[in-house]
């Protein structure tokens, strides 16, 4: 975890740098809770990793352990279920999450600019394994935030012998974002947008975050349909109950257009899919997923008869000037 902010004092003049640090220690300060000691590792076995490899689709750090380390090493993982996104080879682990993290970053990868020398932002970046794909291209920073203290664990556990460079992840919200003016080359929103309430001011916050020129990738889940609608369901969505705005892909443009984005470019719109989503070991029953929420009888349903969820996905550049 990082215990200052010192890493991102090249970028002050892009900060508001007293709000941040304020806004640092009180996050820091979730660990001191006791709700917080499940997700605390005090130490790690004392591993060498034979070669770390973020390129492919499985995030692989192997190498040579002891009968001794595998076992601390598999309970600390093991403690930390469940794991929402992956897939990693943690030496003689294999961390099979319950999305396929790397179908979507097959998807997005040929649109996005090359992230070499960039300063990037991934907002809700979960356990980091999109952090780590991109610090594959050797970015000037990549910052990951999402206010999730389990997820930041296992961050950690990946990053202690990862140690990705210039990869960090913070406990900050996609509100935090006003904290930080035309600092980043690109942004990363995906799967979050349909999480809050004003889905054009996350647009407009991530636009004044981004540098003229920027560009972000925006995915959220999506219905079907050509008119410019959202779904904004009375209660619970696909079992969740914190949803407030499911657009078409239509609509989806449109916000961003609202949001003074221009070049907007249509990256996927693809169905959900078991492949991509589903329970494993590592995020076992009692969790849910896929598979819970759409109507058994018609999978085009979700359980409460609303639209079954696509994944939208668009790439927008703030214009030069802006």
């Amino acid at each position: 975890m990082s215990k200052s902010l010192d890493y991102l004092k090249p970028f002050k003049k892009f900060i508001d740098w007293q709000q941040l640090e304020s806004l640092k220690n009180e996050r820091e300060s979730w660990w001191k809770r006791p709700s917080s000691e499940k997700w605390k590792v005090e130490q790690y076995p004392e591993i060498s990793p034979s070669s770390v490899d973020l390129s492919q689709n499985e995030i692989r750090i192997e190498g040579e352990v002891s009968s001794t380390q595998s076992e601390s090493l598999e309970a600390i993982a093991k403690k930390l279920i469940p794991w929402k996104k992956g897939p990693f080879k943690l030496f003689h682990l294999n961390i099979d999450a319950e999305w396929r993290s790397d179908l979507k970053w097959s998807r997005l990868e040929k649109a996005i600019p090359a992230l070499k020398d960039k300063v990037v932002l991934d907002i809700g970046c979960n356990n980091g394994y999109f952090l780590f794909r991109m610090a594959n291209q050797s970015p000037r920073l990549v910052l990951g935030i999402d206010p999730v203290l389990p997820m930041q664990a296992q961050f950690d556990l990946i990053q202690n012998y990862a140690k990705a460079k210039n990869t960090h992840f913070e406990l900050f919200g996609v509100e935090h974002l006003t904290l930080f003016k035309e600092m980043y080359d690109v942004i990363f929103h995906m799967g979050i947008i349909y999480h809050h309430r004003h889905p054009i001011q996350q647009l407009i916050d991530i636009r004044e975050a981004l540098k003229p020129g920027g560009c972000a990738v925006i995915e959220t889940i999506g219905i079907p349909g050509e008119e410019s609608v959202a779904l904004f369901p009375e209660d619970r969505y696909a079992r969740m109950g914190n949803v407030w705005f499911v657009p078409t892909m239509n609509c989806l443009i449109n916000w961003a257009k609202k949001a003074r984005f221009i070049d907007v470019e249509i990256i996927a719109d693809t169905d959900m899919t078991h492949e991509e989503q589903r329970l494993t070991p590592w995020c076992p029953p009692p969790f849910q997923s896929l598979d819970a929420s759409l109507d058994p009888e018609n999978p085009k349903l979700t359980i409460e008869g609303h639209p079954a969820p696509r994944r939208l996905m668009i790439r927008v550049t703030k214009k030069a000037g802006q």
